[in-house]
């Protein structure tokens, strides 16, 4: 039986698709760019938008529309901006904003999010979305150096380094994530994992096998409820 309680010190989230709904403008975006360059292997947009879910435009884009590096960080942008602009742009998930708010009256050093999307998005999707910026700032695929996105640990020790500088700390934190890749790059790193079921069922990703296999499952976050422990840590239970 999985534990419905969990204790960390610190909490890591993924943006998009834990905390943020952003899947019509990526489909839209998708869409766009397989007409402007053709995908690899003869893919639909649709196997694009699967096989790249959770990972960083700059190397997805580069892989599946075969875009040379002086024209990247350009058409990231163009990406970035149908995903906001076209759509709707992204919507806040359930519970989030009280979550946020508890977090950040009880312990707002203790939580940060770590994203593939670049720092422009992340800064336009929070704006858009009226969800708080970390205290201690957040990771993004700026900050991460070429080929160490997600499924990579590197984008969550850093996530762990925003908040404390000890050096064993990712493994007191709980990463929150509802992609494969990324529930891999916590784990990897050493962290707890917790997914949430936005774009895969539970069966889906309570079956997974190895890195993607999540220490919890939860629907959504509506049914996390979050306290303050005497040592200063977080217990976080499961309703």
């Amino acid at each position: 039986m999985i534990p419905s309680t969990i204790s960390a010190e610190a909490i890591l989230f993924d943006l998009d698709g834990t905390l943020i709904d952003s899947t019509q403008g990526v489909f839209n975006a998708w869409e766009e760019f397989g007409k402007r360059h053709p995908f690899i292997d003869d893919l639909g947009w649709r196997d694009v938008a699967h096989k790249t879910h959770g990972r960083r435009l700059v190397e997805t884009l580069k892989h599946y529309c075969n875009i040379p590096d002086d024209e990247l960080q350009q058409a990231v942008y163009e990406f970035e901006d149908i995903v906001i602009d076209h759509g709707g742009g992204p919507e806040v998930l359930p519970g989030v904003p009280q979550l946020l708010s508890e977090l950040n009256r009880i312990i707002p050093d203790g939580w940060t999010i770590v994203t593939s999307a670049s720092s422009r998005y992340a800064s336009a999707a929070l704006t858009r979305c009226n969800l708080p910026v970390p205290s201690k700032g957040f990771v993004t695929a700026d900050d991460i150096a070429p080929g160490q996105g997600k499924p990579n640990p590197a984008p969550y020790l850093a996530g762990a380094r925003r908040i404390s500088s000890e050096d064993d700390f990712i493994t007191k934190c709980l990463v929150i994530e509802d992609a494969p890749s990324g529930l891999t790059a916590g784990r990897r790193a050493g962290a707890a994992t917790l997914a949430v079921c936005t774009n895969h069922t539970r069966e889906f990703l309570e079956t997974r096998a190895g890195d993607e296999k999540p220490d919890f499952v939860v629907d959504n976050l509506e049914h996390l409820i979050v306290q303050v422990l005497p040592s200063g840590g977080l217990s976080l239970t499961i309703d």
